[in-house]
């Protein structure tokens, strides 16, 4: 019973740990400010989109981007149809009719057959062929599951350009589609925060670094200068790869926080989360086996224990009253308190939901099972896919 005690001690301390961490996290975290200004800016923007089998958001994505302040003077939209087996090729070309009245801002190209020479995976693989197509100064990748907020794209393009940044990637707000992502998607968001803190990011002197594929901001030249998405064509966690090349090459590479001005909708069940996860966690984590291991560890007894300990508490005290079962109970609540607290925090400072904080247990024992399934699919390619491609095969 002792045991138990000291269990429910260290889920305390260690969910008050992970508060005091993600709260400096947030509150020392730079924030995309907006520029009240409607004046296009001078130089010339590429937006390009990436797109296999997006029939259920590219509506969206491109409806939000039809309604945005206009960022530059020479301004174009590239949606580059990496041969989808759905009707995203036709949505898009639905929406550029109705929508921006066929207008010559919104273009719609197919990225054609992969080359069989060299592995390319994911979507490496069109942003390279969209890449090749455009001549403006700057490029913008986005994902076609984003939606963005009137002045997001204006207000990262200005900010790129006052402070010469080289890479400006933006947090977007994640959308919360199902029940999985409810209880994985709030652990996840922790783990980013506290793996790769945004201050070591945006600091040229530190080794850390990060960037969020559905929203990058390249400026052209430094782009080319890495070798763009050619040079990770093979990268499955692509986006992380090309921000380690902007801070080798000694470029300037920001992460700003834009919960309020853009959107992302990952995913639409539990299948597409396992799958979607599963293949970027251990890459995530540089395949190395034991960061990889502890943090599924530490993601179960932060999460899950807590819980598990409290209802087992509970049944003891129930049934053989001691004073160790009673401040074992009492230690897993406050841990569990603890956690709620922090989610009303991020709800009341920003704007975070707090809905179904109480199946985080559960998600805790998803995770854990998403990274081991992850070090399996990785080191064996036995169901590595994305979107049903094969990762080991391109």
């Amino acid at each position: 019973m002792f045991f138990l005690l000291l269990l429910s001690i260290f889920t305390f301390i260690s969910a008050l740990g992970t508060f005091i961490i993600e709260r400096y996290s947030f509150i020392n975290a730079p924030f995309l400010q907006n520029i009240n200004s409607e004046k296009p800016i001078e130089t010339s923007l590429t937006i390009i989109i990436p797109a296999y089998n997006e029939e259920l958001n590219i509506a969206k994505c491109l409806k939000s981007l039809s309604e945005i302040k206009r960022p530059s003077v020479n301004f174009k939209i590239l949606v580059v149809d990496d041969l989808s087996t759905d009707k995203t090729f036709l949505e898009v070309k639905n929406l550029k009719e109705n929508i921006f009245k066929n207008s010559k801002e919104l273009e719609i190209i197919s990225s054609g057959k992969r080359p069989e020479d060299k592995n390319w995976v994911g979507k490496n693989w069109p942003c390279y062929v969209g890449s090749k197509k455009i001549n403006s100064e700057w490029i913008l990748f986005i994902d076609a599951d984003v939606i963005l907020g009137k002045n997001c794209i204006y207000n990262a393009l200005f900010k790129a350009r006052e402070d010469n940044i080289d890479l400006l990637s933006l947090a977007p707000k994640v959308n919360c589609n199902c029940l999985a992502e409810w209880m994985v998607q709030p652990i996840m968001t922790s783990l980013l925060m506290i793996g790769f803190p945004i201050s070591d990011t945006n600091d040229s002197r530190n080794n850390t670094s990060f960037a969020a594929g559905p929203f990058m901001l390249f400026k052209k030249e430094s782009y080319e200068l890495i070798g763009g998405h050619e040079a990770t064509f093979d990268e499955v966690v692509e986006d992380i790869a090309l921000a380690k090349k902007i801070k080798n090459r000694n470029l300037k590479l920001n992460f700003l926080i834009a919960i309020k001005d853009i959107s992302l909708n990952m995913y639409q069940d539990f299948n597409s989360l396992i799958e979607g996860w599963s293949k970027n966690w251990f890459l995530g984590l540089e395949k190395d086996l034991f960061r990889s291991i502890s943090g599924s560890i530490f993601v179960f007894l932060n999460f899950s224990l807590p819980w598990l300990l409290f209802f087992i508490s509970l049944i003891i005290l129930f049934n053989n009253y001691s004073l160790n079962i009673l401040c074992t109970t009492l230690f897993t609540f406050l841990a569990l308190c603890t956690y709620l607290f922090k989610r009303i925090w991020l709800k009341v400072k920003y704007e975070i939901p707090s809905k179904y904080w109480y199946l985080n247990g559960i998600g805790g024992i998803i995770v854990f099972y998403i990274s081991l399934l992850s070090i399996y699919k990785t080191y064996t390619g036995n169901g590595w896919t994305w979107k049903g491609r094969n990762l080991s095969k391109g």
